[in-house]
């Protein structure tokens, strides 16, 4: 829903992975479609950004909009702020953006913080993308309990999506085998940049996790065997035009989700705002005594 008073109107015929559109009270499979709006903030300008950005919740909020989305910023890559929204179906985005149309009041309050927050970036881009549930492993995970997703995005060659379909199934074939629960999701951009583009989403509550990751990569090695080790690398030097891996934080000031979501880890997604210190009283200043002579100037 996020800036989509103006970008319905440009790009019609997207895809999107919501995480955080199902209001329920427990986790949720990972969302059908996935529309994900990135931006590329100016350098020094992110604390200005996050303050804009709570302009957008705001005003969510006041509409008491129904559709909910999450933020999150890059800590590496590129200075980045992305912004997450699910749905059940491009049925079900088509709706959000046709009713985000018909409300004039809500659409003017949008553009205006859209033409703000336009000042503070240096490019956007608006992706779909579509969930691969033939490629995801784990079952649902609790996205409020979550402080980190680690994106790992491949570009493949065209004509090539058989070798990374194979070698995601290899690799979560070592995972079960060495009977270790990694979940992720992979979804397929659909629109909004070359392809084909897939984005694997690893939930992290923590980066120790990455550091579990490494240590135990003898043992997917070992589950793997020879042949098939000897096979992923085939199938990466044929099949990947690129791969990247980066780490995002969510960011709750900027996000905008369900109050069932928030009930979940509410210190994290609501924290109460910090008590305001008082600042010390002005001690008197102390008198010299008669007399006394004042201290030489140095």
């Amino acid at each position: 829903m996020k800036k989509l008073s103006l970008f319905s109107k440009l790009l019609v015929s997207l895809v999107t992975l919501p995480l955080c559109a199902a209001e329920t009270s427990g986790p949720n499979p990972p969302p059908k479609v996935l529309q994900i709006y990135r931006e590329e903030v100016k350098p020094g300008k992110g604390a200005a950004h996050v303050k804009l950005e709570k302009g957008f919740v705001a005003a969510s909020a006041r509409a008491n909009w129904p559709t909910h989305y999450l933020a999150m910023t890059a800590i590496t890559g590129p200075s980045e702020a992305w912004f997450l929204t699910g749905f059940p179906s491009f049925a079900a985005w088509e709706k959000d953006r046709n009713d985000t149309d018909r409300n004039k009041a809500f659409t003017a309050e949008l553009d205006a913080l859209i033409e703000k927050d336009g000042e503070l970036l240096t490019n956007g881009r608006s992706l779909v993308a579509i969930l691969r549930e033939d490629l995801s492993a784990g079952g649902p995970v609790d996205i409020a309990k979550m402080r980190y997703f680690r994106l790992i995005t491949f570009r493949v060659r065209p004509g090539h999506e058989s070798d990374f379909q194979d070698a995601v199934k290899i690799v979560r074939s070592a995972y079960e085998k060495a009977k270790i629960e990694m979940p992720w999701a992979v979804y397929q951009i659909s629109g909004g940049m070359p392809g084909p583009t897939f984005i694997l989403f690893l939930p992290m509550k923590s980066m120790s996790e990455i550091d579990a990751s490494i240590a135990r990569a003898g043992v997917i090695r070992e589950a793997e065997g020879p042949e098939n080790e000897k096979l992923l690398a085939k199938l990466a030097a044929d099949g990947y035009a690129t791969v990247e891996s980066n780490i995002f934080a969510f960011s709750p000031s900027m996000s905008y989700p369900a109050k069932e979501f928030v009930a979940r880890d509410p210190e994290f997604w609501a924290p109460k705002p910090e008590a305001k210190v008082a600042a010390p009283a002005k001690k008197a200043e102390a008198r010299p005594k008669e007399g006394a002579k004042p201290a030489e100037k140095k």
